[in-house]
């Protein structure tokens, strides 16, 4: 029988996520959403997808156990944003992430926001080779297909995050010799710390590990809904690990597979909040078990212009003034960039906004959606080129609605990138039209090539994902300084993050090892200042 086993780290154990709740109704009539044990967990396959539901749940449940106000990826995506410089921040509100804009919280092992990414995707990573061991002992089946396709891409999805956070990105270092991350496999129970494995053997297992989830995936059942991973999530974070390490090819390849039965969504649909998990081009989202929700401590809290909440309430998030400025006129997406937004509906109305109107009808449209925008903020402070694409459906209100992991868009973008990057520039130019024609009625097909079709690419993809996780890592891999000179921000309150040299020559970027780890492990080393 294959060892059951739990993980040390920090000095302290990471115990299986289990069943802290199901995607199932069989599973909610039957067994408790707080705890189940591990021999009922892992005795069966239809209970181990309860440990495989509590892995879902992770996703946005707060985990008292290390940092209790954070709550999993909810806190991870805007993490991988503010200190970013595209989506900023107008004040200090109550403090939420103001570290982070000030570069001095990942760049401090002992802060809690280099202490949780790391406490929880190894928490992730620890609960799928527990189901990958138990696994061993069962016959196989499509059901059982499916909980190893899922434990695999969890183990790959977290690794991936881990080396992304707190290594040389691939591309700007040497992967064959810098220091990656420890990689953590069922084979191995780890009871004692691991040294850090390089970024090119973090990759390789990552890559080994997502070939096997899609070889599950392709001898399993459906998944029941969409928080659950399948073959698709799989070749789509394929898709974001190959553009990462620069192997144009099989990104291009993945990202088309991965976006195939995914439809872009409407213009109606993508103002509508990205709220809900019925979005027709989400790929993999959290759906809220509002009973279960984390509240002020979720992704819509840090991050929609109308959750009741005092972070938002006092420190409304805006674009950045010259990605804005990028945006073209025609193109629907700049309708959730309110750039003439002022403090009040009155201050808008009697301004000077009709002359930007060709006629009096347009006008009072305008006025009667900008009105709509302001009864769905109320009590809330609103700032110039404020966001609205994050939007509570009902008005402000504390209960936060579904959370985006990925949809079909980015995968156009990868796909464009990386047929751009190998000198396929006319199916590049076809992809990259797909995506942007159908948010720009005026966009006509790129006739760029090489460096500058690229280059279009990475913007459409700043324009598109805003506030979805990924700016951060997409300035790694390109190398790209930070520098927020005529973007809006005030340099008093962004501090050392309102300029920062790029990755090549900037430790900076790489996230410190947290302290914990320093302490209870003899065989960690700390990167470099």
């Amino acid at each position: 029988m294959k060892t059951k086993y739990k993980i040390l780290t920090f000095s302290f154990i990471f115990a299986l996520a289990l069943g802290l709740s199901s995607c199932s109704e069989d599973f909610l009539q039957t067994v408790p959403t707080d705890s189940v044990s591990t021999e009922i967990a892992l005795g069966s396959t239809d209970n181990m997808m309860l440990a495989i539901n509590g892995m879902h749940r992770t996703l946005y449940a707060q985990n008292p156990e290390i940092v209790r106000y954070y709550a999993g990826q909810q806190y991870v995506i805007p993490l991988a944003e503010f200190a970013a410089g595209d989506a900023l921040h107008s004040s200090t509100g109550n403090g939420w992430f103001r570290s982070a804009l000030q570069w001095n919280s990942f760049t401090d092992a002992t802060n809690n926001d280099v202490t949780y990414p790391w406490w929880y995707y190894y928490n992730i990573i620890g609960s799928a080779n527990n189901i990958i061991n138990a696994a061993a002992d069962l016959q196989p089946s499509d059901e059982l297909n499916n909980v190893l396709g899922q434990a695999y891409t969890y183990r790959a999805w977290a690794h991936f995050n881990l080396v992304r956070f707190f290594a040389k990105a691939y591309m700007i270092g040497n992967p064959s010799t810098d220091p990656g991350v420890p990689i953590m496999l069922a084979t191995e129970p780890p009871y004692e710390g691991l040294s850090r494995n390089t970024v090119q053997e973090v990759y390789n297992q990552i890559e080994l590990d997502l070939t096997t989830a899609i070889t599950y995936f392709e001898g399993a059942t459906s998944r029941n809904d969409l928080s659950h991973l399948n073959i698709d999530v799989a070749r789509g974070i394929a898709a974001r690990v190959y553009l990462t390490t620069g192997d144009w090819a099989n990104a291009a390849s993945y990202a088309n597979a991965a976006r195939e039965d995914y439809p872009l969504m409407s213009e109606s649909e993508y103002k509508s909040g990205f709220n809900s998990i019925s979005n027709p081009e989400w790929m993999w989202g959290s759906k809220m078990i509002q009973d279960q929700t984390a509240y002020y401590w979720s992704y819509f809290y840090y991050t929609s212009n109308n959750f009741n909440g005092s972070q938002n309430r006092s420190n409304p998030k805006f674009m950045n003034h010259n990605l804005y400025n990028q945006m073209s006129e025609t193109d629907y997406r700049r309708d959730l960039i309110l750039a003439d937004c002022p403090s009040t509906f009155d201050d808008w109305d009697a301004g000077e906004n009709a002359g930007r109107y060709a006629s009096e009808e347009e006008y009072d449209e305008a006025v009667a959606e900008y009105r709509v925008i302001v009864d769905n903020s109320s009590n809330h402070n609103m700032v110039p080129y404020q966001h609205i694409k994050l939007s509570q459906a009902d008005g402000p209100t504390i209960s936060p609605m579904d959370v985006l992991h990925m949809r079909a868009a980015e995968m156009y973008l990868i796909e464009a990138e990386a047929l751009a990057r190998q000198g396929s520039n006319t199916a590049a130019q076809d992809v990259l039209f797909d995506l942007v024609s159908a948010r720009d009625a005026g966009y006509e097909k790129s006739t760029n090539t090489g460096q500058a079709l690229v280059d279009e690419i990475l913007l459409q993809r700043r324009f598109e994902l805003f506030l979805e996780g990924h700016r951060w890592f997409d300035m790694l891999r390109n190398d790209e300084e930070l520098d927020l000179e005529g973007s809006g921000a005030n340099p008093d309150l962004y501090l050392d993050g309102y300029h920062q040299d790029k990755p090549s020559l900037n430790n900076m970027w790489m996230f410190r090892i947290p302290q914990r780890e320093l302490d209870a492990n003899p065989n960690m080393d700390q990167n470099p200042s």
